[in-house]
């Protein structure tokens, strides 16, 4: 193996904070690619018979905020169970190998003060 190289073994993933950070990921690209949409789509909705009905409602404002929050908990609770059953694979395979290549300090050397005093 390559000196350069630090082999480490992925035994286990914590759920939640897995499932908070895949939610946080997921719900900044819904609001990047959903919210607009709806927008446009409400504007379009507006001009038809429909649109003075789901004017009433809020129109797409209503449909942004139910999508983030349900959708936020869907996915929260799906990579919830999702990390569960890789951390019940991992423990029952014996991890994965994960191989990092050594690009400044090492493990030991972080939180060292390295100043030169004069």
């Amino acid at each position: 193996m390559n000196s350069n190289m630090l082999r480490l073994k992925l035994k286990r993933i914590d759920p939640v904070k897995y499932a908070i950070v895949a939610t946080l990921v997921y719900l900044l690209i819904l609001l990047i690619v959903y919210v607009p949409i709806i927008l446009i789509a409400s504007l379009a909705g507006g001009m038809s018979d429909i649109g003075a009905g789901a004017a009433m409602l809020g129109g797409g404002i209503i449909g942004i905020i139910f999508a983030i929050i349900f959708m936020g908990i869907f996915v929260f609770i799906i990579t919830l169970i999702a990390c569960s059953l890789l951390n019940f694979i991992l423990k029952k395979t014996g991890g994965i190998d994960i191989d990092f290549e050594k690009a400044g300090l090492s493990i030991s050397e972080i939180g060292e003060d390295r100043r030169i005093e004069q």
